[in-house]
């Protein structure tokens, strides 16, 4: 299986049906991806760059609450904001996708939108 297919198929759903406030109407398993996806952001975030998310967040020049929505599953993450994420830990998008979703829970991985 295509390792993050779910993410992908988040982010084109939410480029395609965003509301006018710029937030998805999800489904439970959909948000509950989200909150692992995020959780697993931060861990990589603390583990790897060993920074606060104030400092990473302006090294890499993302917005402090746009990267604490993403860590809390409120906010989807646009592909630019993951490129970020992905160079301040010294990865490209697809590592950094991949290293994500293997701490996923596999009840969570499979699920179609």
């Amino acid at each position: 299986m295509f390792p993050y297919r779910n993410m992908l198929k988040i982010l084109y759903r939410y480029n395609s049906t965003m509301s006018s406030n710029n937030t998805l109407q999800c489904s439970e398993i959909e948000q509950k991806y989200l909150v692992e996806f995020g959780k697993n952001i931060r861990f990589l975030r603390n583990s790897i760059a060993q920074k606060s998310l104030r400092i990473f967040a302006y090294e890499n020049d993302i917005p402090c609450a746009t990267l604490s929505r993403i860590e809390n599953g409120i906010r989807i993450p646009n592909l630019l904001i993951l490129r970020k994420i992905a160079a301040g830990l010294n990865f490209d998008l697809s590592t950094l996708i991949s290293k994500v979703e293997e701490n996923i829970p596999e009840d969570l991985k499979g699920f179609d939108i």
